[in-house]
């Protein structure tokens, strides 16, 4: 796997360095300038973007990057957090954020998050997430209920009760914890459950359960 860090810190490189695996090839360049060339060239298959380099609003940046890189994960590392920011970026198609002195163990997970379709949030913001999501399915369908169409019915029990967790706001591991299984046996279903429902992501998925049209979540994974 090929990652784009585009950073000036040397301490964010070090991290950096220190999450990726030897087999993992790591690309650093020090400007958002020199983002776009690399992901013609290179075609890596994250970007990880240090805000430090790019100009504010940042979701108007990041926007250009998801747009180019296409199917490429971007993912934006923050000096704090910012609810209003970092929901912004997941608009414009973020697949994770986390702070600039995020430790190399947890920049490990996030990389192993976003590679199985996960979106990587700050744990306080997903209630209100949630919530968002919900709001905005309910709004695109006044009155309609929880989608139940084939494709939801086709989920095997197991899989049901992934999505009613994953749903309601919960991580991989308080999925494993409430259904006594493991972390990688959550992850597989969820790759069964995003193949199934035509989903990228648990945010589309959410968006999908809670009534949003399935084209509309296809359309989400196109832009």
């Amino acid at each position: 796997m090929a990652i784009l860090l585009a950073t000036r810190d040397d301490d964010v490189v070090g991290r950096c360095r220190r999450a990726v695996s030897a087999e993992h090839q790591l690309d650093v360049v020090d400007g958002a300038a020199q983002v776009a060339a690399k992901i013609r060239s290179q075609s890596p298959s994250v970007v990880i973007l240090d805000s430090e380099v790019l100009n504010r609003p940042l979701d108007h940046e990041v926007a250009q990057v998801v747009g180019l890189a296409g199917g490429i994960r971007v993912i934006v590392m923050t000096p704090v957090f910012n609810e209003e920011e970092e929901i912004a970026l997941l608009k414009v198609g973020a697949k994770g954020c986390c702070r600039r002195g995020i430790d190399p163990e947890s920049l490990k997970q996030v990389l192993n998050v976003t590679s199985t379709g996960g979106v990587w949030v700050t744990r306080t913001l997903v209630p209100r997430l949630v919530s968002e999501l919900r709001r905005y399915a309910q709004a695109a369908r006044p009155g309609a209920a929880k989608k139940e169409d084939d494709k939801l019915r086709s989920l095997t029990q197991r899989e049901k009760d992934i999505v009613t967790l994953i749903v309601s706001g919960s991580t991989n591991k308080q999925v494993a914890e409430a259904l006594d299984i493991t972390e990688r046996t959550v992850k597989g279903h969820l790759s069964n459950i995003f193949q199934k429902l035509d989903v990228p992501d648990r945010l589309k998925l959410v968006l999908y359960v809670n009534g949003e049209e399935a084209e509309s979540a296809t359309a989400g994974r196109r832009r």
